[in-house]
């Protein structure tokens, strides 16, 4: 008699850790946790009340310092302040254990160029948490377009009571800079901007201009003293335009054809695609352990995050915002 093993049960489960544990780190602990082919080993905050409340829902183990995760873990995600990503990521990235890093990828360029060469140099698989990547909406829009002509990107809301330590371009705005980073993809030439601080000694409120090699563009406007939450996103490609809800996950197709016999009128008629909205976090965990189980290359690169963060680099010095 012959027994047929299931490999799914016997798979080896991937150790992972989050370093972090505070609005999005819990969020990332959860997910592992809810992850069949995940084993959460612990979680780290120099907070220990935090470390301890978090290990505590996830049954799992709590540190204050990152260096106790090493040898227990294949993996973490890394969600402390943007400021603290290159020391706590050099601790795992140099061991080649593999990091999930929460946007952006670093606070400053060169900070974001040695995380990237820290993963290369110990050949670790590094993934960076542009979330709205997974958005259903922008992976159906992907699949639709070619290199769009112009992009309008308006991402508000009320200022939440965190990230005020940094301005609304590396809090928000680097969302739709990644996007369209994403889509155009050539090399930005010309950025103008206009910003100013309303309710923090930052930056709360700016509009973008990037302009491409190729010819394309996009104004990109965000705010954190809006009364509303808004997250549009508009793309313009030959013969159609589409507009995106990213709160919704929504897509609107606009062609736009001129019709030569009749006066050059625009034949414009809305065809609404059919989503199916997702959790895009979740998404975003879910690809990064199919990375470590199948060597997936990352749909956001670390690379990508390092331009990420030039662009809003560029932004920041043209609004006098250092």
């Amino acid at each position: 008699m012959s027994i047929q093993i299931d490999k799914q049960q016997v798979a080896k489960k991937r150790r992972i850790g989050v370093v972090g544990v505070g609005h999005m780190g819990a969020y990332h602990a959860e997910h592992y946790l809810a992850h069949e082919n995940v084993e959460l080993v612990g979680v780290v905050d120099i907070d220990v009340d935090k470390a301890k409340a978090i290990a505590a829902s996830c049954n799992c183990a709590y540190f204050t310092e990152s260096k106790d995760l090493i040898g227990k873990v294949d993996a973490v995600s890394i969600a402390v302040p943007s400021t603290a990503h290159l020391e706590v990521a050099e601790v795992f990235l140099s061991e080649g254990i593999h990091v999930l890093i929460e946007k952006p990828l670093a606070s400053t360029v060169t900070e974001a160029e040695q995380i990237v060469e820290l993963a290369d140099k110990f050949n670790a698989k590094l993934l960076v948490g542009h979330q709205e990547r997974f958005n259903s909406a922008i992976m159906e829009l992907v699949g639709r377009i070619d290199t769009p002509k112009y992009i309008e990107a308006h991402r508000e809301g009320q200022f939440a009571g965190r990230g005020g330590d940094v301005d609304v371009i590396t809090d928000l705005m680097i969302h739709d800079i990644d996007l369209v980073l994403a889509l155009i993809k050539h090399p930005v030439v010309t950025v103008s901007a206009l910003g100013a601080s309303v309710v923090t000694s930052h930056i709360d409120i700016v509009n973008a201009r990037l302009e491409f090699e190729n010819g394309s563009f996009a104004n990109v406007t965000a705010s954190r003293v809006s009364n509303e939450r808004v997250r549009n996103f508009q793309v313009y490609t030959s013969g159609q335009y589409l507009k995106l809800d990213l709160l919704k996950q929504t897509i609107e197709l606009f062609p736009t054809e001129i019709d030569i016999h009749n006066g050059g009128n625009k034949v414009t008629v809305e065809n609404s695609i059919n989503v199916k909205p997702n959790q895009t976090l979740k998404m975003e965990i879910n690809h990064f352990v199919d990375i470590l189980e199948n060597g997936t290359p990352p749909y956001v690169t670390g690379e990508d995050g390092l331009l990420a963060v030039r662009v809003v680099q560029m932004i920041r010095e043209t609004v006098g915002q250092n």
